[in-house]
């Protein structure tokens, strides 16, 4: 091998070195930001299942608390896909989708990206 094709492939291999890592970064970094937004949007999965009458203050509070974990689209999405797994597990996939639809109006939070349905799509959340 010449010099230059060593040079090449060390210069790749470090590159790829570096990608991967960031790429595991991102993923830590997904995995806090999704134990955060599940704990939060705890306060909030009994009423949408249906179990309490009205909307908490303490709900209210961490719908803006999720609103403000995630700046960018792509934290969006995965806080939405985060929120729905969470909202099916603790109400045993029932969620009252006017509910759901209705915390942020409830609530006076301006959040988009909050699951309303069973089989919400949050690859289409912007």
């Amino acid at each position: 091998m010449s010099m230059s094709m060593t040079s090449t492939a060390a210069a790749v291999a470090v590159a790829l070195l570096v990608v991967a890592g960031g790429a595991g970064l991102a993923a830590a970094g997904t995995s806090d930001l999704c134990g955060l937004a599940e704990t939060a949007f705890g306060e909030c999965t009994a009423y949408v299942a249906g179990g309490e009458p009205a909307v908490s203050r303490r709900c209210c509070r961490a719908l803006g608390d999720i609103r403000d974990l995630a700046a960018t689209a792509a934290e969006r999405r995965a806080v939405c896909a985060c929120i729905l797994s969470e909202m099916l597990a603790a109400g045993d996939g029932r969620v009252d989708s006017g509910r759901a639809a209705g915390l942020p109006a409830a609530c006076n939070v301006r959040v988009g990206f909050i699951p309303t349905s069973p089989n919400f799509n949050c690859f289409r959340v912007r």
